[in-house]
């Protein structure tokens, strides 16, 4: 079969852009405050913690978005500062490979 340069081109921009939104996105938690130690002082996500209430009261509920991003945060490289750069590396990579596309 042959396989149009237009249509591959929209195969490789699509695959890049993936890319580079999951590398972006995978670093939220971390930049939000959701790190490996609990929510960052000063951070969106302790703001939201003083607002729902002391994770030991039981206050936050299982399954809620909090509870979601804290464990990634928690449990992941992703709350930390390494995995936080390599997110956003793979998404400058992944932004870069759209432009070359």
């Amino acid at each position: 079969a042959v396989v149009s340069t237009q249509s591959t081109g929209g195969i490789c921009a699509g695959v890049a852009a993936l890319t580079s939104a999951s590398g972006i996105l995978s670093s939220v938690p971390f930049f939000a405050g959701f790190t490996s130690g609990g929510a960052a002082a000063g951070s969106a996500a302790a703001a939201t913690q003083a607002v729902i209430g002391n994770v030991a009261a039981g206050n936050v509920a299982a399954g809620s978005a909090f509870s979601f991003l804290q464990s990634v945060g928690a449990a992941t490289v992703l709350g930390t500062p390494v995995g936080a750069a390599a997110g956003v590396a793979v998404g400058v990579a992944g932004a870069a490979v759209v432009i070359i596309c």
